[in-house]
């Protein structure tokens, strides 16, 4: 059992750096899992995309399985998604969706938090920002 009640890796870049902060704060949460600490990533301002099915799977660096791959692998492992609800409309909003895009596709384990739900669980745990 780790020492820490939870670590929260909260990560805050989408695309636009090729998903390479994404890639890394996922390798690092399936990590930690395998090492037995509890572990949720927090998805804001425009990384909140990754939080819906089939968003990562054209994002493959060589020689590695996809980001897609990853997050299921997260989230198999009973990783918890929390996404910022106010990033949704700012941030991740896809032209020609409709809302209901954003329930269906959600990820598994998946649920929609605001800032208070962030502030709780890092206040007996750590968080690493990618």
């Amino acid at each position: 059992m780790s020492k820490y009640k939870e670590h929260v890796i909260i990560l805050t870049q989408g695309r636009e750096d090729g998903g390479h902060a994404a890639m890394l704060a996922f390798k690092l949460a399936v990590t930690m899992q395998a090492m037995q600490q509890k572990t949720s990533v927090f998805l804001t301002l425009a990384a909140t995309r990754w939080g819906f099915q089939g968003t990562a799977k054209d994002l493959i660096l060589p020689g590695e399985p996809s980001l897609e791959e990853f997050i299921d692998s997260f989230i198999e492992s009973d990783g918890e998604l929390l996404i910022c609800s106010p990033c949704i409309e700012a941030y991740c909003y896809l032209p020609g969706l409709e809302e209901e895009f954003y329930q269906e596709k959600i990820r598994p384990n998946s649920r929609y938090v605001g800032l208070a739900t962030i502030a709780e669980k890092m206040f007996d745990g750590e968080a690493t920002v990618f």
